[in-house]
Order: C-alpha cells, then sequence, then structure tokens
C-alpha cells in the first residue's frame, strides 16, 4: 500500500496513525513528487472534483472553486495539478489496485 502526502499535514499524519494502530503497513510518497502515470491512475478510479480540495490554501492563491473547476479542460485540470501537487485532497492512498482519498482509509 502507498499513501501519499505532506508529512507536515494533519490529515496525513492521522491516516500515518491510523494505519500503524491497524497494523497496516504502507510506503510514504511525497505528494509534492507526484508524476503523471500515479495521475492517470487516480483519473480512472476518480474525478478531478473528486481530487482537487478547492477549499485548500493552494486553490484559493490559484483562485480556483468549484465554478472555475467545472470550466476547465481535463488537460489543463492535469497540467495544474501536475504544477501544484498540493491541490490534491490528502491523502490519497493506493491498495490493491484501488484509490482511497481523504479519510476514506477508515474503511480498511
Amino acid at each position: 500500500m502507498k499513501l501519499f502526502g505532506i508529512k507536515a499535514c494533519n490529515s496525513v499524519k492521522k491516516a500515518m496513525d491510523f494505519l500503524t494502530q491497524a497494523g497496516l503497513a504502507y510506503e510514504f510518497k511525497d505528494i509534492k513528487k507526484l508524476d503523471e502515470a500515479s495521475l492517470e491512475l487516480w483519473l480512472k478510479q476518480k474525478s478531478f472534483s473528486e481530487l482537487i480540495n478547492t477549499a485548500g490554501t493552494t486553490a484559493k492563491k490559484l483562485g480556483l472553486n468549484k465554478d472555475k473547476l467545472a470550466t476547465l479542460k481535463e488537460d489543463e485540470l492535469k497540467a495544474l495539478v501536475l504544477a501544484n501537487p498540493s491541490l490534491i485532497k490528502r491523502p490519497v492512498i493506493e491498495k490493491e489496485g484501488k484509490i482511497y482519498i481523504g479519510k476514506e482509509y477508515e474503511q480498511f
């Protein structure tokens, strides 16, 4: 299992604590080093509206809200996310070919 996030992020810390207490092993990956292949994999299961945290600091700095998100084309969104990976809701967990975002790990 891979956990993508930022170590200083409280949501990521909570997820790591949860997984550790549940006895689940994971490999931590810095989401700021996100590559296009991983993003493509995630987009096969989740939409940009599910992946992007429009309430986060990065989205606010970029003026990206839900309405603006809806007007952008897929290639524009990909470029935006790859240039600003902290737009993604955290953590993102890859487990057995499935993608879990945010607190979805609590169902493990």
